[in-house]
């Protein structure tokens, strides 16, 4: 009996499902959490302790703030977030504080703040800071007691300078999170194509419709690549004990814009394969065998990411640019057949496409990549390296 084929839904499914998966999503929200933890009991303590204040509130929720951040940036962030609490402040103390509580006050409060904020930055992190500074300030806090506007300055800077500390001496290690996410976005791909291959093949309409809506979806998992990379950059940066790793994550870098450009030209390519299923067309033979190939390179190249293997990267990558420079002598006008209607066209130049993307994640220039593809014009920019299995 054959064996059930898998969708792109139940492949997502099950990755998200495995034990490896959620070990990666609890080890990842257990670090922030010690982070937190950590940072905000020293800045209340040294708040309380070496400074003398009474009441450093503004101490823990800097840290809560700064190590709370994602998509990395922290330093500008801390920085933003340090401007935004003093000014706030001396915005609260000086102007609003003694308008009284209610509603119109709050409205203008958080309004003036806002707009004296916008004179100094552009941040909507600053703007944000100050008129919760200055709604702290003029409610819950008002400085008519022991704790003076420069106590929470100094309070805010407390806090903002441990949580970088923190962040140094206790980092996440950001190498492991960065491949995970590579690895599922082109996971992703690999079945997206995989089902777009065989949506065509069989002309099932719904096969193409499950790829579509995942790969529309796919803008969080380009987001999470995205932000895994850079705030591993800034981890490697911000500890001595990754600064080992910076050579690497700056590698890893290099490969985001090429795998987001392939996740956007799969988007494509199944959008348009979805219009030629609705139309009852067909593409040829070859063209599906083109996209059987590259939905199986972008899986072994999701498994490199995923096994983090010197000896399988060294294997895998030079098999894929080989495949993937002979697939780009097989893509010419060639393969499509005769009397196809324009979606065939269209497939074929964004499988064309996502060869030169797919080389590109393998490391190699845009210049080149273009250069393994059959010519479709008589003055190509980049004449063809490899063509017709020379």
């Amino acid at each position: 009996m054959a064996k059930q084929r898998m969708g792109t839904r139940e492949r997502l499914h099950q990755i998200d499902s495995s034990i490896q998966a959620r070990v990666t999503r609890v080890r990842d929200r257990l670090l922030p959490i010690t982070q937190i933890a950590v940072a905000a009991g020293i800045a209340f303590w040294i708040a309380t302790h070496i400074f003398g204040h009474k009441q450093p509130f503004f101490a823990p929720i800097s840290v809560i703030i700064v190590i709370g951040m994602t998509g990395g940036e922290r330093i500008r962030k801390a920085l933003d977030v340090s401007i935004g609490c003093v000014l706030g402040v001396l915005v609260g103390d000086l102007i609003f504080v003694h308008i009284g509580q209610g509603g119109w006050q709050i409205a203008v409060i958080v309004a003036g703040s806002m707009l004296i904020a916008s004179f100094f930055s552009k941040s909507q992190l600053v703007n944000n800071q100050v008129a919760i500074g200055s709604i702290l300030i003029a409610t819950i806090m008002p400085p008519g007691g022991e704790v003076t506007g420069i106590d929470r300055t100094i309070d805010a800077l407390i806090g903002s300078l441990v949580a970088i500390g923190v962040l140094a001496l206790i980092p996440q290690w950001p190498i492991a999170r960065a491949r995970t996410e590579i690895a599922r976005v082109l996971g992703l791909m690999s079945s997206v194509l995989d089902d777009v291959a065989e949506g065509l093949r069989t002309r099932d309409e719904e096969c193409i419709t499950d790829a579509l809506e995942a790969i529309r979806a796919s803008q969080r998992d380009i987001d999470d690549m995205t932000s895994a990379v850079r705030s591993g950059q800034e981890s490697a940066t911000l500890s001595p004990f990754l600064w080992g790793a910076r050579r690497y994550l700056t590698s890893l870098s290099r490969v985001i814009p090429p795998t987001d450009q392939a996740v956007r030209t799969t988007r494509v390519l199944a959008r348009r394969a979805h219009v030629l299923c609705e139309d009852n067309d067909t593409v040829s033979e070859k063209q599906i065998e083109i996209l059987d190939s590259l939905a199986r390179i972008s899986l072994d190249l999701s498994e490199v990411y995923e096994a983090n293997s010197r000896r399988l990267q060294a294997r895998v990558i030079p098999e894929a640019v080989n495949e993937l420079r002979a697939l780009g002598g097989e893509a010419g006008m060639d393969v499509i057949e005769d009397g196809a209607v324009l979606s065939a066209y269209v497939i074929l130049a964004q499988s064309r496409s996502l060869i030169v993307d797919l080389l590109q994640v393998c490391g190699m220039s845009r210049e080149s990549a273009v250069a393994v593809l059959a010519p479709t014009s008589v003055t190509p920019k980049y004449p063809p390296e490899l063509y017709g299995g020379q």
